[in-house]
Parts: structure tokens; sequence; C-alpha cells
């Protein structure tokens, strides 16, 4: 007999994230077992789960836990909060009912508008349709991009060459940190280092990607710039209904342009209206282009808020990145703490 489904179990520092019958748990390490505790990582990593999901064996240290002592040892890790409440009424958002049906409206989406943006793709790379990168249904922090990188598909990458179905790119895209081979696009190596100075956070536990628009293209500066713009707001749609599929998320973290011509917190208070959402918080340029500023995304309808942190130098700055990510650390995690 089942006892429990036994969807994941990973480690941050010294807690343990359990999902189980579809509840997500952080557990404390050192109050259940000093063994994990002092553990490395590859033995954590190491460990077998009983056929009915009683318990979990590791035995590279020998220890042994149930599945009703880790959940009673833990509370589930996203309560409800004031400061990210994500969505502020519990109906779920009549627009989206699932994962794969959201993954095969973007296949549909850029399918039937393939030959409209053609002439910003690479011609003969063969790509699929990227909305997000990784776990976004259990992600607390949502980083946000313009769109991906046609890099993304060089052979090495190992994507496969056929028509992207749902059930292909959630299983890609949702383990995409977490597959070792290949490793995830080094454009995110900044992202992952700034991530790390929030209490120890990455792409592979608590945090994921979304871009503005799923279609990987030439790179930005070499595409006529009016038409660039009008794929991103077309596309726009999309980027809002993957934010409402990740209920966990308590912050969104945006950094760099959208072109020359718009910063990304600029692009989204011009257009977000149009799709029922303000991005709210007053935002001034100024000289010397190191700039951060705190805004909330909030939904017309009043049912929806999450706290947003503007980056003006994106991931392609290595160095910037982290460095203005670290002068708004505090805030940031005050609001993954829920303070």
């Amino acid at each position: 007999m089942k006892i429990h489904d036994v969807q994941r179990i990973d480690f941050e520092g010294t807690k343990m994230v359990l999902k189980v019958d579809g509840q997500l748990y952080h557990v404390d390490l050192p109050s259940i077992s000093s063994r994990l505790a002092s553990a490395k990582d590859a033995s954590r990593r190491s460990y077998s789960i009983s056929p009915s999901g009683y318990g979990v064996h590791w035995p590279d240290i020998d220890e042994d836990l149930t599945i009703d002592g880790l959940i009673a040892s833990a509370k589930p890790a996203h309560p409800k909060t004031v400061c990210a409440p994500m969505l502020l009424k519990e109906e779920p958002p009549h627009n989206v009912s699932s994962l794969r049906e959201h993954l095969q409206r973007v296949i549909n989406h850029v399918q039937e508008t393939r030959d409209r943006f053609r002439d910003l793709t690479v011609k003969g790379l063969n790509t699929m349709p990227i909305p997000f990168f990784g776990d976004i249904e259990e992600a607390e922090i949502l980083t946000v991009g313009v769109n991906p990188a046609a890099s993304e598909f060089k052979k090495n990458r190992n994507w496969r060459f056929s028509e992207a179905t749902p059930d292909y790119l959630g299983a890609r895209l949702r383990n995409y940190f977490r597959l070792g081979d290949p490793p995830p696009h080094s454009w995110f190596d900044a992202w992952d280092e700034s991530l790390k100075m929030l209490n120890g956070r990455s792409y592979r536990t608590l945090a994921a990607h979304l871009d503005l628009s799923p279609r990987p293209t030439i790179q930005m500066g070499g595409l006529p710039c009016e038409k660039f713009l009008e794929m991103i707001e077309f596309d726009l749609p999309l980027f809002f209904e993957s934010i409402l599929l990740a209920r966990s998320a308590k912050v969104l973290l945006m950094a760099g342009s959208v072109t020359k011509k718009f910063y990304l917190n600029e692009f989204l208070q011009k257009h977000a209206p149009q799709f029922g959402y303000e991005l709210q918080g007053e935002f001034q340029r100024r000289p010397g282009g190191r700039m951060t500023c705190r805004h909330e995304l909030v939904s017309k309808a009043g049912n929806f808020c999450l706290p947003v942190f503007f980056f003006s130098r994106g991931p392609t700055f290595r160095e910037d990145l982290p460095k203005l990510v670290s002068s708004m650390r505090k805030e940031i995690c005050n609001c993954l703490n829920n303070l």
C-alpha cells in the first residue's frame, strides 16, 4: 500500500526541501538528524525511498528517517503572508489551469505567429519556445529577462531536434538547473552568484527564471529595434500567465534593458496595464547607469501583488549585477522571510 508520494528531496544549507503528496516542506536538519546536518552534500543526495513512501535511507551515513516524522518536524514551506501574498484571493486564476496547458498555449502561440517574427531568428537553427527555466511552481524567487538566448540551442546543449511538446518542455525546463549535463547557460552565472547572497538561495532549489518572450532570437543588439519591441509586447500575455503559475513566489528580481530604448521596469510600466497589471513605484533614470528600484506588480482586479526589485545592470555585467543585488539584500531577504 502506498503511504506517501515522495516527489522531491533536496538540500539548501542546513535545511531539507521536501515535497510529499503535493505539499512542500522545509525541515531543519540539526533538529532531526546530526548525521545529515554534518554530512557532505554528495552523501545527503545519495538516498533511497521505500516503495510505500514510508521512509528514506541514506546508505553513506547509515541514517533512516520516516516521512511522517519529517513532516511532523516541518512547517509548510510557503505560508501566505502580507509581504508577498502573490494571489490575495484563494480562487485559482481563471485563465491558468495547469503547467502542461500553459506550455501547450505557449507552443501554439509561437507556432501560429512564427512567420511574423521570422526575421528575428537565427536561420537554420532549430529552437523551441522557452517561457521559463527552473521549477517555476516551487520557486520563491523569480528572476526576469527579455528572451532566451539562441545559443541555448547549440548542438552541445542536447536539445532534441523535433517539434516541442508540453511534456518534453515541462520535464526539461523544470529540471534545467539540476541536469548537470549540459550545465546551465553561462548567462545565468551572474544571477546565480547574486542569489547566493539571499540566504543561500539558488536556481537548483528555490529560484526560477522567466522571460518576457519565449522566443530565442538573434542577439538584441543586432536586431531592428521596433520589430523586436513589437515581439516582446505581443508575447507579454504569456509572461503574466507564467507568473500566475508561480504560486510559491515571494519576490521578483529583474535586471537590464529591452533594447536601448527601455529598461525592463520601464517597458513593463508602459505595457503591463493593457494586460490587466501595473508595475507600481516611481522610477527615475540618473547618470552613471547603476540604479536600483523597488516596485510592486499588482493586478487591476486586486487579487495579485508581488514585490519587484529592479537592477539597471543585467547579467552580462557579471561584476555589477551581484553588487547591485547586494545593495538591496536586506530588503529582499525581509520579503523572503515574510517580515
